[in-house]
């Protein structure tokens, strides 16, 4: 009875997580994040395309590839901002089992997708 209790949780967490990622926006480009970032202060979703498939070869895992930017400064230019971004690759096998790689990285970046040229 207790395995198949347990068993019923797991399931329903494994479809809580699929649906939660199935309503989460979907990113193909890092420019789209960026720009959603600097228009609304943060974002988050899942990142697929070409950035997807480099992070699926780099830590051989097919998990879903979460990704987050938020902005961290302000410029004089509005439409200029230093964003964070987050990057969580899911289920990447290590020797000592199943993890989640994060690479985090922080860039000033332009709705037109140009960097500051002064920054204030």
């Amino acid at each position: 009875m207790k395995t198949l209790s347990a068993l019923l949780v797991l399931l329903c967490c494994s479809t809580v997580t699929r649906e939660g990622l199935a309503q989460s926006t979907v990113y193909t480009r890092q420019h789209d994040l960026l720009v959603a970032a600097i228009r609304h202060g943060s974002t988050s979703g899942v990142m697929e395309g070409k950035v997807a498939e480099h992070f699926t070869r780099q830590f051989r895992s097919t998990g879903p590839l979460l990704v987050s930017a938020s902005v961290i400064q302000s410029f004089g230019r509005s439409d200029c901002k230093r964003l964070e971004m987050v990057f969580t690759k899911q289920e990447v096998e290590t020797p000592r089992g199943r993890t989640d790689a994060v690479l985090k990285s922080r860039l000033n970046y332009c709705l037109d997708g140009s960097p500051p040229i002064a920054l204030e």
